[in-house]
């Protein structure tokens, strides 16, 4: 990287973690047990307390978190404290249905979120209509990683490296590594990650909040130059804040990647473990981002729109200059920073290719086939997606919050069919696929029409309600012979 960046020593220190990473990839490899679809995708189902935490916590805190919040923070200002709130409303809802989930699992050979949906409703049309939900989703999400990676690169290199570098040749790894040891190698370096992470918002404390009076001199500023950014904000934006709460709640919980993580625990005491210690961390992570985003509009100027999305790496630039214990802070976010991208998008790589391999192609050209050779389907498969995505992500057209937004708006409408499917059996297929339909359709409808953001609701939550009663509506109107269940809803 340039002198503007962190020099030789920090692109000497990314390319040895990449070349580890690569590694990891290797021995996750060797370790794998059988070809399986289970093996591959799941792990073998042998994930410890630690290696899941790890995993959930890197997959959860993605190139989004360290990009894409403090430039929020940096566009709103202190409003988006809010934030704090939002990954600890995953956790939430994630214990609404995982538990049940993970009970079902260990009973049926549950690999991707669409074979528990085949045993709970017996319905190809709404598998169909839920993977393809899920499909475009996570296909979002891995486009934010992309952008994030492209950002990352030319920020702390200081502009001498291209966005483009940093799109295709931090995607390059994750496919080598990913490819080689499935989600042992996606497992074992989110757990690497995951300690680089925490690692990392340790050096942002330190670089951000050298001491109190520190940040009440910023306080002081912002009040100061902009006092629309530290104002008490108005109703419409609360009851935005409340919409948004719910909305990355639910849908945060009904990622697919998290769904498989449920399947791949080792044990009932592992995965509750592993979630017990995910519940400390939103305010460990996101107080140290929001807090880079409100620093960075004093050191930072005149940042609009897209651009705001690099306020993280440009702060680390600058502070790598300052002295040597900054530069060493600085170098340990850095890290962080390619670590959560990297981490979120090798899961979300390898969801793709498991719903492509077992969902799509399983079912249709490869019906029957071997789970080997459904595997390298679906590996070559998601090279394909993962090649058109890149190209879209060589020209960045939408914030980085605003992708988050969008995949929220789409992922939520399917939340009723887990959350809702795991505890009443009188949920039907029919009734599911309908809620399913009109949720969708309400979610495009409303911005199509003129009315997006009805009093500051966003529409995929509307759709959400809409989805919900419909669902139930259509299942308690559905006549059902006494003593019979409505589906093969799990006892």
């Amino acid at each position: 990287m340039s002198a503007s960046g962190f020099g030789i020593t920090g692109l000497a220190v990314v390319v040895l973690y990449l070349a580890a990473m690569v590694y990891v990839g290797l021995l996750a490899r060797r370790a794998r047990v059988s070809n399986s679809l289970g093996d591959f995708y799941l792990a073998g189902r042998t994930l410890g307390p630690f290696v899941l935490f790890a995993t959930l916590y890197a997959t959860q805190y993605s190139g989004n978190s360290f990009l894409g919040y403090p430039g929020e923070a940096y566009r709103i200002g202190f409003a988006w404290v809010m934030s704090v709130g939002f990954m600890t409303a995953i956790i939430v809802a994630y214990l609404l249905f995982a538990p049940r989930l993970y009970r079902e699992s260990r009973r049926l050979p549950l690999i991707t979120p669409g074979d528990w949906l085949d045993h709970r409703f017996g319905s190809p049309a709404l598998t169909l209509a839920a993977n393809l939900v899920l499909v475009a989703a996570i296909a979002n999400y891995l486009l934010a990683q992309l952008m994030a990676m492209g950002h990352v690169v030319a920020g702390l290199s200081g502009g001498s490296l291209p966005y483009w570098v940093g799109v295709v040749g931090l995607t390059a790894v994750i496919l080598i590594y990913e490819t080689l040891g499935g989600m042992r190698a996606v497992a074992w370096t989110d757990a690497v990650q995951g300690v680089l992470i925490i690692v990392g918002l340790g050096g942002i404390l330190a670089a951000v909040v050298p001491s109190p009076g520190h940040l009440a001199a910023i306080t002081e500023w912002v009040a100061a130059t902009a006092p629309e950014k530290a104002a008490v904000p108005p109703w419409s934006v609360c009851v935005t804040w409340a919409s948004t709460l719910v909305l990355i709640g639910v849908s945060g919980a009904v990622y697919p990647q998290a769904i498989q993580r449920i399947y791949a625990a080792r044990s009932a005491r592992a995965l509750k473990r592993g979630v017990a210690a995910m519940a400390c961390m939103p305010l460990a992570t996101m107080v140290p981002l929001f807090l880079v985003g409100i620093i960075s509009l004093r050191e930072l100027s005149a940042l609009e729109g897209i651009a705001a999305d690099q306020v993280m790496p440009l702060l680390l630039a600058r502070w790598a200059a300052a002295s040597p214990w900054l530069y060493a802070a600085s170098l340990a976010v850095m890290l962080a920073v390619v670590a959560a991208i990297m981490s979120t998008a090798d899961s979300v790589l390898l969801t793709l290719s498991s719903i492509i391999a077992k969902d799509f192609i399983g079912k249709t050209v490869l019906k029957g086939a071997p789970d080997t050779r459904l595997t390298r389907a679906g590996k070559v498969c998601s090279w394909a997606v993962v090649g058109v995505l890149v190209a879209v992500a060589l020209v960045p057209r939408i914030t980085l919050w605003g992708l988050i937004e969008l995949k929220m708006e789409i992922l939520i409408q399917v939340a009723p069919l887990f959350m809702l499917g795991i505890h009443w059996r009188r949920l039907t297929a029919q009734a599911a696929l309908a809620g399913l339909l009109s949720g969708i359709a309400v979610s495009f409808a409303l911005p199509a029409a003129g009315y997006a953001r009805p009093l500051g609701v966003h529409d995929g939550l509307i759709g959400a309600l809409a989805n919900l009663l419909v669902s139930v509506a259509w299942s308690q109107a559905t006549v059902v012979r006494e003593g019979t269940a409505v589906s093969e809803a799990p006892a």
